[in-house]
């Protein structure tokens, strides 16, 4: 018996490329939080936004959010990127906080470029 395994990398329609970089509604945006439950300010509405906000958000809102598997979440029920999901799920828990901002935005840009070039 073989196992085919198919990356989804490079398979997405400009069509589906264009939806997942696309904007969300306000209300369905990534609402960053801080681990004792305040909001910083800083809502992403699109994969472009988020990758911003990674950049300038509070990096234990990132760690908060990361260890919740809220990116994730966000990612599959809102934008649409499984493969973005998946990739961000095999990043280690145990990640120190000084490495995490640096680990995701990478995998977030090189996402966002890889779909720029599809659609």
């Amino acid at each position: 018996m073989a196992i085919i395994l198919v990356t989804a990398q490079n398979s997405c329609t400009a069509e589906t490329a264009q939806k997942i970089l696309g904007p969300v509604p306000y209300a369905q945006g990534f609402h960053f939080f801080m681990p004792d439950g305040h909001y910083t300010g800083e809502t992403a509405m699109s994969l472009c936004s988020f990758l911003r906000d990674l950049g300038s958000v509070d990096v234990q809102s990132i760690k908060f959010h990361f260890d919740r598997g809220d990116f994730q979440k966000w990612l599959r029920t809102t934008v649409g990127d499984e493969e973005l999901a998946q990739t961000i799920d095999k990043l280690d828990k145990k990640t120190p906080e000084e490495n995490l901002r640096e680990k995701l935005t990478d995998i977030v840009q090189k996402r966002i470029a890889e779909l720029q070039l599809t659609h």
